[in-house]
């Protein structure tokens, strides 16, 4: 028996309608993805217990049935932070004299938009295109913040009723920065309360006993340059205010990183692997414009041999990705956490229009190409590299192109770009030196690309006579 014997066939006209036998409980995001693309688009239908593509009834029996739309709604609950508006419906049938049942979904259109699918700590986000659903393009992720009603986190009331006593930690940080006292008819100016005296959710994370997961941070200290290609030196984690969050970040990476110098004509020259403003600039915009919506997801500050990457969730405000720039005062500010900004401004640590990045270029305006900040952002997180002044081998835009599954041993400052460069196509010798701006030696072709290829992480073969060569990907991650 197939749908349409006992549904309307208007029902498969406007493509609108996915069908699966069962919720797969190993592939979650397979159907997941479905119910996020009719959310961001006008809606649709969702069909268990039907045959894909043939639509033939499988159906289950009535406690089945219950079981299947209880896991439904537990796993919409576990994975969208925002309440979708769906209806359910269980369709009866009868068939060699017994009866079953399918369970119809209808997945209404968002009023606000986009709807964001929380997988794996991976913010992803679906549309619908003539019956299929895929991944939403930037224009799309653009015009949906621009044209929908996107909630606010930070502007949100809560119940907690405002105490001037209860910030301490703020009194301390504002006159530090400013050498005067702050109070709270400041902070009445800036919104910091409502009319009746309770926080707003933005104000309660300034809170001296604030300890929830929406101000997460983790500090992590690696011993290479990517993300795999050896075990983490050290890796701490912390929840609490967004001050003392700051202040947790700066300390983690002051202690961890060294001093170094430059020779010059004179002599030497001292210089910090970081400048502490570029260190302060950067953790404030992370906290600043992170997204707080974005439930179980966190701040990430990775220090490699090389550099360090600050990631906060959510992408740069109605821009959706940022290919990777070093032009960092390109990027326009637009504030997703009005309230937020605004206290930091109060403080004197945040620029009252633009995102301070100009004070990170400043900082690096000597520096050489490898050795320039450059920004991105991509899978709705944004992030900000530090190039390690100290470090001779600099950093390159494909360094955060892949990560690697175990260490190289002996690593060269070209194998990251080789790895990146070969991955899934076959290279000559020639074209990848030509690649690296590097001649074509025998000490490259042994000592460099014969040390990837003695480890496994570059694998040889032969065309037409000619020896070429293309990445392992049973060694590479691609991010």
């Amino acid at each position: 028996m197939l749908l349409n014997e006992i549904i309307n066939d208007d029902i498969f006209e406007n493509g609108n309608a996915e069908f699966k036998a069962r919720l797969d409980r190993s592939n979650k995001l397979s159907w997941l993805k479905s119910i996020a693309g009719f959310a961001n688009s006008s809606g649709g239908n969702f069909f268990i217990g039907v045959e894909d593509k043939t639509t033939k009834l499988i159906g289950f029996e009535k406690k089945e049935i219950d079981n299947e739309k209880n896991f439904l709604f537990h796993e919409v609950n576990e994975h969208f932070d925002t309440m979708l508006e769906i209806s359910t419906e269980i369709i009866p049938y009868i068939i060699k004299e017994s009866k079953r049942y399918i369970l119809k979904v209808t997945i209404f259109e968002s009023k606000i938009k986009p709807i964001i699918l929380k997988f794996d700590g991976m913010p992803l986000i679906f549309v619908r295109r003539d019956g299929f659903t895929s991944s939403a393009t930037t224009e799309e992720i653009i015009y949906m913040s621009k044209n929908y009603s996107v909630p606010k986190f930070d502007t949100d009331k809560t119940n907690i009723d405002f105490d001037f006593n209860e910030f301490s930690k703020l009194k301390s940080f504002y006159n530090e920065k400013t050498n005067k006292v702050l109070t709270e008819k400041m902070l009445g100016n800036i919104s910091f309360f409502s009319k009746e005296k309770k926080l707003f959710k933005g104000s309660e994370l300034f809170l001296d006993n604030y300890s929830g997961n929406k101000t997460k941070i983790v500090c992590s200290l690696y011993q290479g340059i990517t993300r795999g290609d050896d075990k983490i030196i050290s890796s701490n984690e912390f929840n609490g205010n967004l001050i003392d969050s700051l202040n947790f970040a700066l300390d983690y990476i002051i202690s961890r990183t060294n001093q170094g110098f430059i020779k010059e004509d004179t002599g030497r020259k001292n210089i910090v692997a970081y400048p502490r403003r570029s260190l302060f600039e950067a953790l404030v915009n992370a906290l600043a414009h992170r997204d707080y919506l974005l439930e179980g997801t966190q701040i990430n500050v990775d220090i490699f041999y090389n550099r360090i990457v600050i990631t906060s969730p959510g992408s740069f405000y109605n821009y959706g990705e940022v290919a990777k720039t070093y032009n960092l005062s390109s990027i326009i500010s637009r504030r997703r956490n009005e309230l937020i900004c605004n206290v930091f401004v109060l403080c004197n640590v945040m620029e009252a229009k633009g995102t301070g990045f100009e004070k990170i270029e400043e900082d690096y305006i000597e520096a050489d190409e490898l050795h320039k900040p450059f920004i991105f952002s991509k899978n709705n997180q944004f992030s900000i590299v530090l190039p390690d002044l100290t470090c001779d081998l600099g950093v390159s835009l494909d360094d955060d192109a892949i990560s690697l599954i175990k260490k190289i041993e002996n690593q060269s400052k070209y194998d990251i770009k080789i790895l990146t460069y070969c991955y899934n196509q076959k290279r000559s010798v020639k074209e990848i030196t030509t690649h690296l701006g590097i001649s074509n030696s025998t000490f490259f072709r042994k000592e460099i690309l014969g040390n990837l290829i003695s480890q496994g992480f570059i694998i040889e073969n032969s065309i037409s006579n000619k020896n070429v060569y293309i990445t392992n990907n049973e060694l590479i991650k691609k991010n």
